[in-house]
């Protein structure tokens, strides 16, 4: 059997998704070797070979032989390679929204997932600070999409590539994602393409983008 180009070590997570769902757009012949997060596998040493602070995902393009950790760095370096979701001549603007998910909606979130969906009762102040952080973070995407078709313009993105599964667990925050207007007509129209249909389903389990 031919190498896949691309081997992406990852989990069934948002950031996980982010990679699968870019690959899936490029359309680069890809591989997925899971890491079983929930079992600790990615603390084991040949991963942490890979990944330093022992995160997914990470992909190795094994046609230059080189490692990428972190999903946003993965995201512009599959840009770069194929020269797609990533415009030259906007660049600052996407890396701005980009930058703006890595530091603020996947760590923000990701602690209401803890507080609210994996760990309820256990700490009210964690519950109540980041529902609040998480529903204005919907707000403050809502906005920016009233004057925005996409995150960084008028034309999908690798910004737009990293904030969308993050939304696609809205189930998960209990903030309705239904009433924020602009919000969810970005997040449909995200979900009709076929590569994010494909690449949510990185696992090939069956999963379905969940309807707002």
């Amino acid at each position: 059997m031919a190498l896949k180009v691309i081997e992406l070590f990852t989990a069934d997570t948002p950031n996980g998704k982010k990679i699968s769902i870019m690959l899936e757009e490029i359309k680069f012949k890809y591989k997925i070797t899971k890491i079983d997060i929930y079992n600790n596998e990615q603390f084991k040493p040949e991963f942490k070979k890979i990944s330093p602070f022992s995160k997914i995902p990470v992909i190795i393009d094994h046609q230059k032989n080189q490692i990428v950790f972190e999903s946003g760095a993965i995201l512009m370096y599959l840009a770069e390679k194929s020269n797609q979701f990533y415009d030259t001549e906007n660049k600052i603007e996407i890396n701005q929204w980009l930058m703006a998910q890595m530091g603020l909606i996947g760590p923000l979130i990701g602690q209401h997932h803890q507080f609210h969906h994996f760990n309820p009762g256990k700490s009210k102040f964690g519950e109540e600070r980041y529902f609040k952080i998480t529903q204005q973070l919907y707000q403050n995407l809502d906005e920016r999409l009233e004057i925005s078709k996409f995150l960084a313009g008028d034309n999908y993105t690798i910004a737009d590539i990293a904030t969308w599964p993050w939304i696609a667990r809205h189930e998960w925050h209990d903030i309705g994602l239904k009433n924020f207007k602009n919000l969810t007509r970005w997040y449909l129209e995200i979900a009709e393409r076929d590569a994010v249909i494909k690449g949510y389903d990185l696992m090939n389990t069956g999963s379905l983008i969940p309807k707002p």
